[in-house]
């Protein structure tokens, strides 16, 4: 059973295997961890919201019934509230079927825990 995946790993292939493979549960979990383009910069992620929801429309487009969740970090140092509206923006457009949220905590060795 796959379910996980991150972002930059969501090749064509892949996205084609979810359309093509019938035995591929119509369930993916994609992390976003943020909706803004200034905090996904600040974690070091290689994504912007935008290429994230491109993502998803391509996903869609080659398995309609497919349900996705995702996961997001409240709290990341320098996170303002604009930053936090543009997560549950974010949120709102994707209309997860589950989401998972966490309260952001110090990782060393993370861009993170350097901004603290």
């Amino acid at each position: 059973r796959y379910t996980t995946s991150h972002p930059r790993d969501m090749d064509d292939e892949l996205i084609s295997a979810h359309r093509d493979l019938p035995a591929l549960m119509p369930y993916l979990h994609l992390p976003v961890q943020s909706g803004s383009d200034r905090i996904l910069k600040a974690m070091n992620r290689r994504h912007t919201a935008k290429d994230y929801l491109t993502l998803l429309d391509r996903i869609r487009a080659a398995r309609s019934d497919i349900a996705l969740s995702g996961d997001f970090i409240v709290g990341f140092p320098g996170e303002t509230e604009a930053d936090f509206e543009a997560t549950m923006d974010l949120v709102r457009q994707v209309n997860y079927a589950s989401a998972f949220s966490f309260k952001y905590s110090p990782r060393p060795g993370t861009p993170g825990a350097a901004n603290i």
